[in-house]
């Protein structure tokens, strides 16, 4: 299987297509979608009705409560996008995640810093770090205080 779950300003949308893999193709064309307005809760209902219809009843309900947890995560954790593929189900009934991909908003740092644990942003496109900069974002990773610096001329 495929998951892909992308936020956009004032709705989040589910993509899931029941096949996955290196060979998946277009998902935007193939796969089931499910826009959710921002505030809105996701169900299980939902989840099944939108997402799962071409997957055999027996799995559903484990598919449906995994998709649900994962929406549940990927909005505590602050994620912009998170795909997941392949997403292989068990004969169990089991899902195992085999290779994943994720953004996480920078902007929800003072949110969510602490769940994320600690993460080394990227200098702005384009351009290596000062030393400088390194400098004072090793100071900044030492302090309560919040120490910035970027230099914008040379």
């Amino acid at each position: 299987h495929y998951i892909c779950m992308l936020s956009y300003r004032y709705e989040d949308e589910i993509l899931f297509y029941h096949e996955g893999g290196v060979d998946v193709g277009d998902v935007d064309s193939k796969a089931e979608k499910l826009k959710l307005p921002t505030g809105q809760e996701l169900t299980l209902d939902a989840v099944k009705t939108a997402l799962l219809k071409k997957v055999p009843a027996a799995k559903q309900d484990n598919l449906a409560s995994f998709v649900l947890s994962l929406y549940k995560f990927y909005q505590e954790l602050h994620f912009a996008y998170l795909e997941i593929n392949p997403l292989v189900m068990l004969d169990d009934n089991t899902v195992v995640p085999l290779d994943m991909a994720a953004k996480i908003d920078e902007t929800a740092n003072f949110l969510a810093a602490q769940k994320w644990g600690e993460l080394d942003w990227p200098p702005p496109f384009g351009r290596a770090a000062y030393p400088e900069e390194a400098l004072i974002r090793d100071m900044d990773g030492k302090t309560g205080a919040s120490l910035k610096l970027t230099i914008l001329n040379e």
